[in-house]
C-alpha cells in the first residue's frame, strides 16, 4: 500500500496552484479579504478581522479559511499558492486524521489504518478537492477531528476530549455555515455510539461540549450579516423556499379530492419524496463510481468521485459491516449518513461539495472492503492477491491523473474563468491607455483584475459597489453587449458584434478587441 500512498502524496503536490489553471472568483475572493486584512487590518468592507461573517462581496464566507490565508499571506505573500495552501495542508492533516482514527479502534496489528490511508489518498474526491481551496473542504478536517477526539475520549478514558471534540465543532461551523447541523448531530451520534457503556463519568464533560457548540452557533446566528447571508443563500433553488410540491398536490388533489388523496398527496409529503429523490443523488452508482459532479470545478470530469475499482471495494466493504455490526460500523453509516443531509436540501445535486463529508466514512468503507477481499483468498495467495488489487488501483489512479493534468486544465477553463485571469495578467504588462469594457457574462470579471493586478486594498475599500463594477480606467459590465466607440472590449471569442479591429487573442476564450468611430 506504500506506493498508493506515495501516489496520493504525488499528485497533491505534483504542480500545486497550476492545476486547476485559475481561482475561482470564491477563491479570489478569499485572496482579497486576506491581503486587505495584511496591508490596512480591515477586509475590503471595511469590517474587522475578527467577525463571524466576512461580507466578501455578497458571498458572506465565514472566517476561518480567510484567517488561514491570511496568515499565509503574511508569510509568503497573497498569491494562487497561499490562497490554496490552506485546502492542501488540511488534506494531508484529514489523511492522518483518517489513519489515526482507524487505528484507534482496530486490532493492533491490523492493515485497515494503512488500508483506510491509502484509499483516501487516491480517492478522486479528496485529491481534487486538497488542490482547491473551498471551505467545506476545510470543514472537512475539523469534522474528523472532531470525531477522533470523541472516539479517543472513550478508548483512553479522558472525558475532557469531548471538550476538545466540541472545539473542532465549533471551528468547522466557523468555517462553512452547513456544518452547523452535520457537526452537532454526529458529535452526538458518536458520543451515543462509544459512551453509552459509560455514560456517567463522560456525560458532564458532554454537556458542556455541546454547551460550547450551542455558545458557537448562537454567536453565528446573531452576527448582524446571518440573515442576510440566509437570503443569500436561500435564493438558489432549494427546497425550503420552493413552492414546486404545492403545485404538484394541488393539481393531484383535484384529480381526486377525496379524504385519502387529501392526505397521500399533502404538500409534505411532496416535499420530504423530492428531498429524499435529492438525498438519493449522493448514492447513486453513477455519481460515486461513473460521472461524479457534473460540475467541473467540482470533479475533473473523469470517472466518478471514487476510482472505479473502489466500487467493488465499497460493495466488499457493505457486506463486512452487514456482517459485524460493532461500534466502528454504526460510526460509519451513521456519518455516511448524515453527510448528505444538508446538500440535499438544494437542488443541484449531486453536489461534491456541499456532501464531502461522505469522504471519510467511504475511505473507510473500501479498506473494510480491500481487507474482506484479500481475506477470501488462501493464506499462502493473500500476498498476491495484495499486490493485485494496489496495481490495479495504481493503474485505475494513474489513468485518473493522466487526464487531471494533461486535458483537464483545457476543459475546465470556464468552469475556473481562467479567461478573466488571462485578461488581467494580460493589461497587467500592458496598461490600457483608454476606457476598457469586460463583460460580466462569466460573473465578477473585477475581483480578477483586482487579485491579479496587485490592486491595493485601500483604493479596493474606497469603491461603493457590491460588486466591485469599475475602477481606474475598467468597467466591468457591457451593456447590450455592445463595445462603445473608442474602447477597448474583452468579450467571448464567438462574440456576434461587427468588429472593426482585432488588436490581440486573450489566452482562454476571451478576445480583446478595438472599437474605433467608422
Amino acid at each position: 500500500m506504500i506506493w498508493l500512498i506515495l501516489l496520493g502524496l504525488l499528485f497533491r503536490l505534483w504542480r500545486f496552484s497550476q492545476v486547476p489553471a485559475s481561482l475561482y472568483w470564491d477563491e479570489v475572493a478569499v485572496g482579497l479579504d486576506a491581503r486587505a486584512l495584511i496591508q490596512t487590518g480591515r477586509d475590503l468592507s471595511g469590517g474587522s478581522w475578527l467577525q463571524p461573517l466576512f461580507f466578501s462581496y455578497g458571498d458572506y464566507k465565514a472566517p476561518v479559511y480567510i484567517w488561514l490565508t491570511t496568515i499565509l499571506g503574511k508569510l509568503a505573500g497573497v498569491s494562487e499558492l497561499t490562497v490554496r495552501l490552506p485546502s492542501l495542508l488540511a488534506s494531508l492533516t484529514t489523511a492522518y486524521l483518517v489513519y489515526r482514527l482507524v487505528k484507534l479502534v482496530s486490532a493492533k496489528n491490523s492493515r485497515l489504518p494503512q488500508l483506510a490511508l491509502a484509499n483516501f489518498l487516491i480517492m478522486p474526491w479528496a485529491a481534487h478537492f486538497g488542490r482547491v481551496g473551498m471551505e467545506s473542504h476545510l470543514s472537512l478536517t475539523f469534522l474528523t477531528l472532531a470525531v477522533y477526539l470523541v472516539v479517543a475520549a472513550a478508548k483512553t478514558r479522558h472525558p475532557f476530549k469531548l471538550v476538545l471534540s466540541s472545539l473542532a465543532v465549533s471551528a468547522g461551523i466557523f468555517t462553512y455555515i452547513s456544518l452547523r447541523l452535520v457537526g452537532p448531530a454526529l458529535f452526538i451520534a458518536a458520543f451515543i455510539i462509544y459512551h453509552k457503556k459509560n455514560l456517567r463519568p463522560s456525560l458532564p464533560a458532554f454537556t458542556a461540549g455541546l454547551g460550547v457548540i450551542i455558545l458557537s452557533s448562537l454567536i453565528l446566528l446573531k452576527s448582524p450579516d446571518y440573515s442576510l447571508s440566509q437570503r443569500y443563500r436561500l435564493s438558489n433553488d432549494n427546497l425550503v423556499t420552493s413552492t414546486t410540491h404545492i403545485t404538484a398536490a394541488a393539481r393531484a388533489q383535484g384529480e381526486n379530492p377525496d379524504l385519502l388523496s387529501r392526505l397521500v398527496n399533502h404538500r409534505y409529503v411532496f416535499k420530504v419524496r423530492e428531498y429524499l429523490t435529492n438525498y438519493s443523488t449522493h448514492f447513486s452508482p453513477d455519481f460515486l463510481f461513473i460521472s461524479g459532479d457534473a460540475n467541473l470545478r467540482h470533479h475533473s470530469g473523469f470517472g466518478g468521485e471514487l476510482l472505479l475499482a473502489q466500487g467493488v471495494l465499497v460493495i466488499f466493504g457493505l457486506l463486512a459491516l452487514v456482517g459485524n455490526l460493532r461500534p466502528e460500523a454504526w460510526l460509519i453509516l451513521v456519518w455516511a449518513a448524515l453527510s448528505p443531509a444538508v446538500a440535499s436540501l438544494v437542488n443541484e445535486v449531486p453536489h461534491a461539495g456541499r456532501s464531502i463529508y461522505l469522504i471519510v466514512p467511504l475511505a473507510w468503507l473500501t479498506a473494510l472492503g480491500t481487507e474482506e477481499l484479500i481475506i477470501l483468498f488462501k493464506k499462502n495467495s493473500r500476498r498476491l492477491a495484495s499486490a493485485a488489487i494496489v496495481v490495479v488501483l495504481a493503474v485505475n489512479f494513474l489513468a485518473y491523473a493522466h487526464d487531471y493534468f494533461i486535458h483537464y486544465p483545457a476543459r475546465s477553463q470556464l468552469a475556473w474563468l481562467n479567461p478573466y485571469k488571462q485578461a488581467a495578467l494580460y493589461f497587467k504588462d500592458r496598461p490600457p491607455e483608454q476606457k476598457t469594457y469586460v463583460t460580466a457574462q462569466w460573473f465578477q470579471p473585477g475581483l480578477y483584475f483586482a487579485f491579479y493586478q496587485d490592486v491595493p486594498a485601500t483604493k479596493l475599500q474606497a469603491t461603493d459597489n457590491q460588486y466591485l463594477l469599475e475602477y481606474d480606467s475598467y468597467q466591468f459590465s457591457l451593456a447590450g453587449a455592445v463595445c462603445p466607440e473608442n474602447s477597448l472590449c474583452v468579450v467571448p471569442a464567438d462574440w456576434k458584434e461587427d468588429i472593426t479591429t482585432k488588436a490581440s487573442d486573450i489566452p482562454g476564450t476571451l478576445l480583446l478587441v478595438v472599437k474605433t468611430a467608422k
